[in-house]
């Protein structure tokens, strides 16, 4: 592969001007630029594409380096897989995967239509907007030759007249907004977003700073102010939630939870505004809720639970705290990666959620089993049927009771034997305590 100089003589000697222009926003104004046919071999995939960014630190970690398609020319295959294939793994010093959907209607839409709009790149080859259209031509010319696909049209973008706040800026606008091809995966996402709102200064812990920003932004990513302000929320608690597992900015390890992230950016949003001081308890309980593996929908839950039933939320609570405190001082719950999603469904969908994060030190299934209590008697609590309640309960008894399983947990002699005993004993008390209500006078 030739290297930046290489490419930069390549594409200098051999551009070609055609008779069309590109109209491009910059700098809050339409500008035209002229179009080139360039050769395909003087270009090179953007190893810091932000479609990819949290995929990129996953496959980082695992060749145990950085992706350098420079000095390892098999690298590039790797970028390829990760614009263009799902199920990720590792393959000897490479990144391979299995072909998406996505890539298939790409390289389908090429060939009976070809080249739509022109990428953009810059004078080394290195190509800021076309990345998935470039990956896609270069894995065709190996498996069908590269007849009809050794030029493209592109604009060439000099940086002495844009410079790369400029440039990222025009990026962020093109490929944020929902009328692209394909979308950014759930984090990636987010640290687009985050990165458009960094440029502007923003503020993460002064509220007029997230919404004036927020403001600024929704027109970028055509969205509503307040949609944008959640996910501003959803980012600003995700780095606090890296921060407090000790991992911070290893994105890679939220991949596939962006709705939880917007649930309790959501959620947050308003207990800052309406309960400011248990604005610390709130995010702990949300942030076990998170490593218990608990979903976007449950996280709504316990935001009701919190403004409606407010002594279950502090019971709730208290559970996590016990549950928590025996590993207080063992170091901090450490994610493990999350692989690359197979998923391609839209995460506003429910069943489009991944599971939670695979969490170290830290009592998952003591936690998950205290929230499951907690909002099944959030949800029992709302319901109006009493003969449903009662055949509920009778069924779940009636499963107790199948085989020796209520007899052999008691045997235990455990922890979880003596709160069995507990539960059983206030069971039998509250039936005695309403054995009036079904015997005769």
């Amino acid at each position: 592969m030739p290297n930046s100089s290489e490419r930069k003589q390549i594409i200098a000697e051999r551009k070609r001007l055609i008779e069309r222009k590109e109209r491009l926003w910059v700098r809050d104004d339409w500008r035209e630029f002229d179009v080139f046919k360039v050769p395909v071999v003087g270009l090179v995939l953007n190893v810091d594409n932000r479609r990819f960014r949290a995929e990129r630190l996953w496959a980082e970690e695992q060749l145990s380096r950085p992706l350098d398609p420079d000095n390892y020319p098999d690298d590039e295959r790797s970028i390829e897989s990760l614009l263009l294939d799902r199920s990720h793994r590792l393959q000897g010093d490479q990144i391979v995967g299995t072909p998406s959907d996505d890539y298939e209607a790409l390289k389908n839409d090429w060939l009976r239509r070809r080249q739509v709009s022109p990428f953009w790149i810059r004078p080394d080859g290195d190509v800021r907007n076309g990345n998935r259209r470039l990956a896609m031509i270069k894995r065709l010319q190996r498996e069908s030759g590269d007849t009809g696909l050794q030029w493209i049209e592109a604009v060439l973008l000099e940086p002495t007249d844009l410079d790369e706040p400029t440039l990222l800026e025009m990026e962020q606008r093109e490929q944020l907004t929902e009328n692209f091809k394909i979308r950014y995966n759930d984090i990636d996402y987010l640290l687009a977003l985050r990165e458009a709102a960094v440029n502007r200064d923003v503020d993460w812990f002064d509220r007029g700073s997230m919404d004036e920003t927020a403001g600024e932004l929704q027109t970028m990513v055509e969205k509503s102010w307040r949609e944008v302000l959640r996910d501003l929320y959803a980012i600003k608690y995700m780095d606090q939630f890296l921060e407090d597992s000790g991992q911070p900015r290893q994105y890679h390890r939220l991949l596939g939870k962006l709705e939880r992230f917007r649930a309790l950016g959501e959620t947050m949003l308003q207990i800052e505004d309406e309960y400011p001081l248990e604005a610390a308890l709130v995010l702990q309980v949300l942030f076990a809720a998170v490593r218990s593996n608990k979903t976007h929908g449950d996280i709504r839950a316990i935001r009701r639970m919190f403004k409606r039933e407010r002594q279950r939320f502090d019971q709730l609570a208290d559970e996590i705290e016990a549950a928590e405190e025996p590993y207080q001082g063992s170091g901090e719950p450490t994610l493990v990666s999350s692989p690359v999603s197979d998923s391609t469904a839209d995460e506003d969908e429910e069943d489009g959620e991944d599971s939670g994060p695979e969490v170290t030190n830290y009592p998952t299934a003591q936690v998950a089993r205290a929230f499951e209590v907690a909002i099944d008697g959030l949800n029992a609590a709302g319901q109006s049927d009493v003969l449903r309640i009662l055949r509920e309960i009778r069924n779940r008894l009636n499963a107790l009771g199948e085989g020796d399983r209520l007899r052999e947990s008691l045997e235990t002699n455990d922890e979880n034997a003596q709160a069995t005993r507990d539960e059983i004993t206030a069971m039998v008390s509250w039936c005695d305590q309403n054995r009036h209500l079904v015997e005769p006078p």
